[in-house]
């Protein structure tokens, strides 16, 4: 079949219109996909720019800032306590009403007697100084204390008069340089009664502590008690070696600790740098 030159030139022409228009279009999608790469990457927790500890010295540090490293940073977090199970009954009954509950899980006061029950902490954005909201849960704050930001945020609260401030967010009274120091703050009783940190009738500490990292897992050599009631805390004071070979290896590294009550048990991850590790720590 015959076409004529006629009609071939148009459609040829139209196609090839129709091509720079693709063409046109997909480079415009390029272009807005690249500008949302770009935000994206600005606006990204990578940048890490608000890791101001890393783009100006302590002393320049603000009482917001400092507040924040030993409340919420790479080395403090809030984690919620979860309730062992004990047979078939709940370990503890706890006042979250019935918003979260089986229907089949409340007593007649409303509590929900719910094995293992928990709320999750919520929007944090509503909280001063990046400290998140809570439920009416327990909560813990959990803080590695061998890293230099940290001691010297403890530092810098104390330079600008806040002696009870640092004590309140349970500042250890040493940080040796041969051991790793984890404090565990009571951060929200959740509800009346519990009491944490209790000992046995021998005056030992009614707790069970570990801290796993790739070379091993260890238990710690020290455990020591400081404040009461809501402001208790407990600082434990884990080895820097295994069997001679050192707990965390030479650039980032993670460990994972973990803490055992009765009926409770909490458990937090830290991912740090050796080279915060590897300075100085101050003798607090």
């Amino acid at each position: 079949m015959k076409v004529s030159r006629k009609t071939t030139i148009p459609e040829l022409t139209r196609a090839r219109r129709a091509h720079g228009r693709r063409g046109a279009l997909l480079n415009s999608a390029f272009q807005t996909i690249l500008s949302l790469v770009t935000l994206f990457l600005v606006f990204s927790p990578l940048t890490r720019a608000d890791d101001f500890w890393k783009q100006k010295p302590p002393s320049q540090w603000s009482h917001d800032q400092a507040l924040k490293l030993v409340r919420r940073s790479p080395w403090a977090k809030v984690e919620v306590v979860v309730f062992l199970r004990r047979e078939n009954q709940a370990s503890y009954s706890i006042p979250t009403g019935t918003k979260h509950c089986d229907p089949d899980a409340i007593d007649q006061n409303g509590n929900c007697l719910q094995k293992g029950k928990i709320e999750a902490p919520v929007d944090s954005s509503r909280q001063p100084n990046a400290a998140p909201r809570l439920s009416p849960s327990t909560a813990f704050l959990v803080r590695w204390e061998s890293v230099a930001p940290v001691t010297q945020a403890f530092a810098r609260l104390e330079e600008l008069g806040e002696h009870t401030l640092t004590t309140f967010q349970a500042q250890p009274l040493r940080v040796p340089a041969d051991r790793y120091v984890i404090t565990v703050k009571l951060e929200q009783p959740g509800f009346a009664g519990f009491e944490p940190f209790t000992v046995t009738r021998a005056g030992e500490p009614d707790l069970r502590a570990t801290l796993k990292t790739r070379t091993g897992t260890v238990t710690p050599l020290e455990v020591e008690f400081t404040g009461a009631g809501a402001n208790s805390s407990v600082h434990f004071f884990f080895p820097r070696t295994l069997n001679r070979v050192p707990l965390l290896g030479p650039g980032m590294d993670s460990a994972d600790f973990n803490m055992e009550g009765p009926g409770f048990a909490v458990h937090s991850k830290f991912t740090l740098d050796s080279e915060l590790l590897k300075q100085p720590q101050a003798s607090l």
